[in-house]
Protein backbone atom coordinates (compact mmCIF):
# COMPACT_ATOMS: atom_id res chain seq x y z
CA UNK A 1 0.00 0.00 0.00
CA UNK A 2 1.45 3.15 -0.47
CA UNK A 3 2.02 5.75 2.05
CA UNK A 4 0.09 8.21 0.92
CA UNK A 5 -3.28 5.98 0.87
CA UNK A 6 -2.46 4.94 3.91
CA UNK A 7 -2.43 8.44 5.99
CA UNK A 8 -5.80 9.07 4.09
CA UNK A 9 -6.95 6.41 5.97
CA UNK A 10 -5.56 7.39 8.74
CA UNK A 11 -6.77 10.13 9.16
CA UNK A 12 -10.46 8.98 8.55
CA UNK A 13 -9.68 6.59 11.64
CA UNK A 14 -8.77 9.80 13.82
CA UNK A 15 -11.78 11.99 12.55
CA UNK A 16 -13.74 9.01 13.14
CA UNK A 17 -12.32 8.23 16.54
CA UNK A 18 -12.11 11.83 17.68
CA UNK A 19 -15.85 12.74 17.37
CA UNK A 20 -16.34 9.91 20.58
CA UNK A 21 -14.18 11.55 22.78
CA UNK A 22 -13.44 14.46 24.87
CA UNK A 23 -10.95 17.43 23.62
CA UNK A 24 -8.96 19.47 25.96
CA UNK A 25 -6.09 21.51 25.92
CA UNK A 26 -2.67 20.57 27.73
CA UNK A 27 0.22 22.93 28.63
CA UNK A 28 3.90 22.39 28.28
CA UNK A 29 5.49 20.20 30.81
CA UNK A 30 2.67 17.92 31.48
CA UNK A 31 2.71 14.22 31.71
CA UNK A 32 -0.48 12.99 29.41
CA UNK A 33 0.53 9.51 30.05
CA UNK A 34 3.37 7.96 32.32
CA UNK A 35 5.43 4.48 31.54
CA UNK A 36 3.60 1.83 33.84
CA UNK A 37 0.54 2.85 34.62
CA UNK A 38 -2.55 1.02 33.75
CA UNK A 39 -3.80 2.63 30.12
CA UNK A 40 -7.25 2.71 29.42
CA UNK A 41 -7.88 5.16 26.61
CA UNK A 42 -5.65 6.42 23.84
CA UNK A 43 -5.24 10.10 22.59
CA UNK A 44 -5.89 11.85 19.09
CA UNK A 45 -3.08 14.88 18.58
CA UNK A 46 -4.71 17.89 17.08
CA UNK A 47 -2.20 20.41 17.28
CA UNK A 48 1.23 20.91 19.36
CA UNK A 49 3.65 18.86 20.24
CA UNK A 50 5.25 15.98 22.25
CA UNK A 51 7.39 13.99 23.34
CA UNK A 52 7.52 10.01 23.96
CA UNK A 53 10.70 9.18 26.79
CA UNK A 54 11.29 6.07 28.73
CA UNK A 55 13.49 5.10 31.57
CA UNK A 56 16.94 4.31 30.55
CA UNK A 57 19.42 2.62 32.99
CA UNK A 58 21.08 4.89 35.46
CA UNK A 59 17.68 6.56 36.16
CA UNK A 60 18.52 9.02 32.58
CA UNK A 61 15.68 9.51 30.13
CA UNK A 62 15.65 8.09 26.76
CA UNK A 63 13.74 9.53 24.11
CA UNK A 64 12.06 7.63 21.59
CA UNK A 65 10.67 10.09 18.91
CA UNK A 66 8.25 13.32 18.79
CA UNK A 67 4.60 12.92 18.14
CA UNK A 68 2.79 16.27 16.24
CA UNK A 69 -0.48 17.22 14.80
CA UNK A 70 -2.22 13.98 12.73
CA UNK A 71 -0.98 11.77 15.12
CA UNK A 72 -2.25 9.18 18.54
CA UNK A 73 -1.00 7.87 21.11
CA UNK A 74 -1.81 4.84 23.78
CA UNK A 75 -3.48 2.82 21.37
CA UNK A 76 -1.03 -0.21 23.35
CA UNK A 77 -4.50 -0.24 25.88
CA UNK A 78 -5.87 -2.30 23.23
CA UNK A 79 -3.76 -4.97 24.73
CA UNK A 80 -4.44 -4.32 28.14
CA UNK A 81 -0.65 -4.10 29.04
CA UNK A 82 0.71 -1.27 31.15
CA UNK A 83 2.19 2.31 29.50
CA UNK A 84 4.97 1.36 27.57
CA UNK A 85 6.37 4.76 27.29
CA UNK A 86 5.42 8.56 29.44
CA UNK A 87 4.52 10.68 27.06
CA UNK A 88 4.92 14.84 27.65
CA UNK A 89 3.80 17.99 25.72
CA UNK A 90 5.98 20.24 25.14
CA UNK A 91 4.62 22.60 22.85
CA UNK A 92 0.96 23.67 23.70
CA UNK A 93 -1.10 20.76 22.88
CA UNK A 94 -5.14 19.58 21.71
CA UNK A 95 -5.79 16.54 22.56
CA UNK A 96 -8.92 14.17 22.20
CA UNK A 97 -8.75 10.88 24.57
CA UNK A 98 -11.02 8.72 23.28
CA UNK A 99 -11.72 5.63 25.62
CA UNK A 100 -11.18 1.84 25.20
CA UNK A 101 -14.58 0.89 25.08
CA UNK A 102 -15.34 3.73 22.10
CA UNK A 103 -12.08 2.02 20.21
CA UNK A 104 -13.06 -1.09 20.12
CA UNK A 105 -16.38 -0.23 19.45
CA UNK A 106 -15.32 2.01 15.90
CA UNK A 107 -12.71 -1.07 15.19
CA UNK A 108 -15.38 -3.35 15.34
CA UNK A 109 -18.20 -1.84 13.04
CA UNK A 110 -15.30 -1.05 10.55
CA UNK A 111 -12.53 -3.59 10.13
CA UNK A 112 -11.70 -1.46 7.22
CA UNK A 113 -10.44 0.71 9.61
CA UNK A 114 -8.93 -1.48 12.27
CA UNK A 115 -6.68 -2.71 8.61
CA UNK A 116 -5.77 0.27 8.32
CA UNK A 117 -5.03 1.35 12.00
CA UNK A 118 -2.82 -1.75 12.42
CA UNK A 119 -0.86 -0.56 9.15
CA UNK A 120 -0.23 2.47 11.02
CA UNK A 121 1.10 0.53 14.21
CA UNK A 122 3.66 -1.62 11.80
CA UNK A 123 4.71 1.55 10.45
CA UNK A 124 5.24 3.20 13.46
CA UNK A 125 6.68 -0.53 15.08
CA UNK A 126 9.08 -0.16 12.34
CA UNK A 127 10.53 3.46 13.10
CA UNK A 128 11.04 2.30 16.95
CA UNK A 129 12.86 -0.91 15.58
CA UNK A 130 15.71 1.57 13.61
CA UNK A 131 15.66 3.99 16.58
CA UNK A 132 16.73 1.18 18.71
CA UNK A 133 18.93 -0.55 16.74
CA UNK A 134 21.30 2.83 16.05
CA UNK A 135 21.40 3.25 19.87
CA UNK A 136 22.64 -0.23 19.95
CA UNK A 137 24.97 -0.20 17.23
CA UNK A 138 26.30 3.06 17.07
CA UNK A 139 28.04 5.33 19.03
CA UNK A 140 27.57 8.71 20.90
CA UNK A 141 28.95 10.69 17.92
CA UNK A 142 27.47 8.64 15.02
CA UNK A 143 23.99 8.76 16.83
CA UNK A 144 24.30 12.40 17.11
CA UNK A 145 25.09 12.71 13.29
CA UNK A 146 22.37 11.16 12.79
CA UNK A 147 20.02 12.90 14.46
CA UNK A 148 20.71 15.98 12.47
CA UNK A 149 20.15 14.73 9.56
CA UNK A 150 17.08 13.55 10.41
CA UNK A 151 16.17 16.89 12.05
CA UNK A 152 17.99 19.43 9.93
CA UNK A 153 16.17 21.72 7.08
CA UNK A 154 17.27 24.34 5.00
CA UNK A 155 16.21 27.78 5.44
CA UNK A 156 17.50 30.85 4.42
CA UNK A 157 20.57 29.32 2.57
CA UNK A 158 21.50 27.56 5.19
CA UNK A 159 20.96 23.82 6.77
CA UNK A 160 19.95 24.27 10.36
CA UNK A 161 18.41 21.94 13.13
CA UNK A 162 15.75 24.38 14.67
CA UNK A 163 15.12 24.69 18.26
CA UNK A 164 15.11 25.65 20.95
CA UNK A 165 17.54 22.03 21.33
CA UNK A 166 19.32 21.77 24.60
CA UNK A 167 22.10 19.48 25.22
CA UNK A 168 19.65 17.69 27.95
CA UNK A 169 17.42 17.25 25.26
CA UNK A 170 19.78 15.94 23.02
CA UNK A 171 21.18 13.70 25.69
CA UNK A 172 17.73 12.35 25.77
CA UNK A 173 17.34 11.87 22.12
CA UNK A 174 20.63 10.05 21.70
CA UNK A 175 20.73 7.80 24.99
CA UNK A 176 24.12 9.68 26.16
CA UNK A 177 24.92 12.02 29.00
CA UNK A 178 24.95 15.56 28.82
CA UNK A 179 28.62 16.02 29.74
CA UNK A 180 29.06 13.85 26.51
CA UNK A 181 26.79 15.86 24.54
CA UNK A 182 28.14 19.17 25.72
CA UNK A 183 31.79 17.59 24.74
CA UNK A 184 31.02 17.07 21.20
CA UNK A 185 29.37 19.97 20.79
CA UNK A 186 32.01 22.16 21.75
CA UNK A 187 34.26 20.20 19.94
CA UNK A 188 32.24 20.95 16.54
CA UNK A 189 31.94 23.97 17.39
CA UNK A 190 35.26 24.82 17.54
CA UNK A 191 36.22 22.72 14.37
CA UNK A 192 33.95 24.86 12.11
CA UNK A 193 31.51 22.46 11.99
CA UNK A 194 28.62 23.91 13.73
CA UNK A 195 27.54 27.20 15.12
CA UNK A 196 25.04 26.75 18.51
CA UNK A 197 22.74 29.20 19.64
CA UNK A 198 19.35 28.69 22.04
CA UNK A 199 16.74 29.20 18.50
CA UNK A 200 19.19 26.48 16.34
CA UNK A 201 22.20 24.79 15.81
CA UNK A 202 24.05 25.81 12.19
CA UNK A 203 25.41 22.99 10.18
CA UNK A 204 28.44 25.08 8.77
CA UNK A 205 29.80 21.85 6.59
CA UNK A 206 29.70 18.04 6.34
CA UNK A 207 30.30 16.66 9.64
CA UNK A 208 32.74 14.17 9.10
CA UNK A 209 31.87 10.07 9.33
CA UNK A 210 34.06 9.63 12.86
CA UNK A 211 35.26 12.16 15.86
Amino acid sequence: MEWGTLMEHAEEILVELAKLGDTRTWEPGTAVVTEGDAGDCMYIIHSGELRATVAGDGGRTVELNTLGAGEFFGELMLSGDARAATVEVTVRAQLTRVGRAEVERVLASRPDLAHHLIQRLVQRVRVLTQTVGRLASVDVYGRLVGLFDALAVEADGQRIVPGPMSQARIAERLGASKAMVNRLLQDLARGGYIEVSRERIVLLRKLPNRW
